[in-house]
């Protein structure tokens, strides 16, 4: 029965993302044009709205408003296609704005204070469908990472600490000003809670440039092995990691092997997918020896937001889900008993300002290497979510995880 329902369930997945790829922009295009008649009455609705949330509209710049309109067609997309549609009007040059944070944080606060209002809209459930409902990570999908993950290492570049060329929330503490600091301080909290010792393994599952697995072995002198499923990626970590003691392979957390005493999971978890985080964690428990230890560094959403944001998935990170804290505790609960969880939204948003501030220092360089589209996406991309972090609707976390039988204690830092 279970293989039954699991291959209609393959067939039911393979033949809805193409059919909504194709259908849903269609069924976009047709409420727009339907509502472009009526953009006279939607301009003087949207105008009387955004004022009422502290938003000022114009088309000319000189009076220095806080969206300076471009296309008249804006208001029709607008109410047709929601909040997705005002992040892709961004990108189209629909619209402009002088300081995209301040805009953000206040329409976001808007959202999360009126959460059933885009609940009634039907983009919000097109997007639901295919980004929360549909399982295209369960085994046998031909996975691939996001189109973001595959551009140049150069374009990472220009958004890390370079020299360990970690994507991720750092850890702003003793004297960590900056964000290169805040990672050394993430890494070093991290071996501390592992206890690393030398002749150790060490898994690092979704390394990315592998920036993690040469600072355990160069300074703690473990053996570690990174798995990621970017190809480009994986190229770039091998070169990174010449001459430290790490292997970086280029595959999926599914064919991973072996045993290891300490494994990481940096900001992964949520390119799992919420309908396979058993499997998963049933997976992790398979490649840890007795004794060992598991760190996942995770996001966590407010109870009652949305899990994922549809632009975010169609032009940054593929396809995501961020769990709320239920969601993380009940699967990982049945193989692991959880140690230790400390809560770093106060580091997140340290670092979301330190992703704003690094776009807008490297956006000529940004834009010569992949273009001004792509970085216009990722300016609205990490102005949502700093908005969304400073008022707390999505949260991260450190949880370390040891097996059911394990007695000792995890060191708090």
């Amino acid at each position: 029965m279970n293989v039954i329902l699991n291959t209609v369930e393959d067939i039911f997945v393979t033949v809805s993302v193409p059919l909504y790829d194709t259908i849903v922009p269609i069924f976009r295009k047709v409420r727009f044009f339907i509502l472009l008649p009526f953009t006279p009455i939607l301009k003087l609705i949207t105008d009387h709205a955004f004022a009422r949330i502290g938003v000022t509209l114009d088309s000319d710049m000189k009076s220095h408003p806080d969206m300076v309109i471009l296309d008249k067609r804006f208001y029709a997309r607008l109410w047709s296609d929601q909040l997705i549609g005002l992040e892709e009007m961004y990108v189209d040059e629909w619209w402009k704005t002088e300081n995209i944070q301040l805009l953000f944080d206040k329409i976001i606060t808007v959202i999360d204070k009126h959460r059933w209002f885009f609940k009634f809209h039907i983009a919000h459930w097109e997007g639901r469908f295919r980004w929360g409902f549909l399982n295209t990570g369960r085994a046998g999908h031909n996975f691939k990472a996001a189109e973001e993950y595959e551009l140049p290492v150069e374009y990472f570049k220009l958004l890390t600490d370079k020299e360990h060329m970690q994507h991720s929330a750092g850890y702003y503490v003793n004297g960590a000003t900056t964000y290169a600091a805040s990672q050394v301080e993430k890494l070093k909290l991290i071996a501390s809670k592992l206890e690393l010792k030398a002749g150790m393994t060490l898994l690092d599952v979704g390394c990315g440039f592998g920036g993690l697995a040469k600072f355990m072995a160069d300074r703690h002198g473990v053996s570690a092995v990174g798995v990621t499923i970017c190809e480009s990626m994986s190229k770039a970590a091998r070169n990174h990691c010449i001459g430290s003691k790490v292997t970086i392979k280029h595959q999926h957390w599914r064919e991973m092997e072996g045993k290891f005493d300490r494994i990481t999971i940096i900001e992964m978890l949520e390119h799992v997918g919420k309908q396979n985080y058993d499997e998963f964690f049933r997976k992790i428990e398979s490649l840890l020896k007795p004794g060992g230890r598991v760190l996942l560094q995770h996001y966590a959403m407010d109870p009652g937001t949305l899990h994922f944001t549809e632009f975010i998935c169609k032009y940054q990170f593929g396809q995501v889900y961020f769990p709320d804290f239920a969601e993380f505790v009940s699967p990982c609960s049945r193989y692991f008993r959880i140690s230790n969880v400390q809560d770093f939204s106060l580091d997140a948003e340290g670092c979301g300002h330190h992703f704003i501030g690094m776009i807008e220092d490297n956006r000529a360089e940004l834009e010569a290497l992949v273009g001004p589209r792509v970085v216009r996406a990722l300016r609205t991309s990490y102005a949502e979510a700093l908005a969304n972090s400073k008022i707390r609707s999505v949260m991260i976390y450190q949880t370390v995880l040891v097996g059911k039988d394990d007695r000792t204690r995890v060191p708090v830092q």
